[in-house]
């Protein structure tokens, strides 16, 4: 069952965050993705909807996912996405989309921001890539097949006044990426994942709600949950954080799909801002050679 955590207010900038276990199959994924977002943009009237990262395929198969990879405009979810946020008249913004890289042989893992005319606003390429060993036996090397980004994106949203932080998953690791976002003007941070569930239950809430704090912005967290193929688990709890650090509305769930619908206000971003004007204080320095 979809749980909804409905809006506290009319008037402000309206987003929905949705969570959803991502499977192999890109085409399977575009449909379970399409149907959550017509429910959310029927119920809750969004202007701005994020997906998790990797909202079309989870295949820890790297040869199957290298094999099966295909150009940008011609994944299922790409065009599903496109072809939705015009019909609903919504900027929307997959969390990121695993496809075919412009460099021969490998992949992307980018997140891409459609107008509410289905035009593609911007697009990000995650810049920190995932090269780990998990306490649970899995192992995760983006670098074996993702080419990193290598610049750090804002998006204003016309008519609302919402700039946004475009970050991903491992992103979040990496205070001095947020803090450069905010400084340069954004208010909300992005920050789709499929966090694992072992990292997820240790670090989540705890690195959501210190970025929030650091930079004084909203932060949007949509997360896949459930088990993948190769038993790959992911944590879900996706997050709205406010600009005080606070967790003002969570899809409570490791398993669940859901849809978490909210209403930014933006004077809060101004009124933490103005308590803890850390933004302004920053300085850069130099750090000394003796010991």
């Amino acid at each position: 069952m979809v749980e909804k955590v409905r809006r506290e207010k009319e008037k402000a900038v309206k987003v929905s965050l949705v969570q959803f276990c991502v499977g192999p199959n890109p085409a399977e994924n575009a449909n379970a993705l399409e149907a959550l977002i017509r429910e959310t943009a029927a119920a809750d009237a969004p202007q701005l909807v994020l997906t998790p990262e990797a909202s079309n395929v989870i295949q820890p198969d790297r040869e199957v996912m290298m094999a099966q990879a295909l150009p940008l405009e011609q994944d299922p979810v790409f065009a599903m996405g496109q072809q939705l946020a015009a019909e609903l008249s919504v900027f929307l913004c997959l969390g990121s989309v695993l496809v075919a890289g412009e460099i021969p042989g490998s992949m992307v893992n980018r997140q891409i921001l459609f107008s509410p005319m289905g035009e593609v606003i911007n697009s990000y390429d995650k810049i920190h890539l995932f090269d780990v060993e998990i306490g649970d036996g899995q192992h995760y090397g983006e670098s074996e097949i993702f080419t990193p980004g290598e610049e750090a994106l804002l998006s204003a949203l016309p008519d609302t006044p919402a700039v946004l932080g475009h970050t991903i998953c491992y992103d979040l690791r990496f205070p001095a990426l947020h803090q450069a976002l905010a400084m340069a003007g954004a208010n909300v941070l992005l920050i789709p994942a499929a966090f694992t569930q072992t990292t997820g239950r240790a670090h989540w809430h705890v690195l959501l709600r210190a970025r929030a704090i650091e930079t004084g912005s909203w932060v949007l967290a949509a997360g896949t949950c459930g088990e993948h193929a190769g038993e790959r688990r992911t944590y879900g709890h996706s997050c709205v954080v406010s600009p005080w650090g606070e967790i003002v509305a969570e899809l409570d769930s490791e398993t669940e799909p859901g849809i978490l619908a909210f209403d930014l206000d933006f004077e809060k971003v101004g009124a933490a801002r103005k308590a803890i004007p850390a933004l302004d204080h920053a300085r850069t320095f130099h750090l000394s050679s003796s010991h």
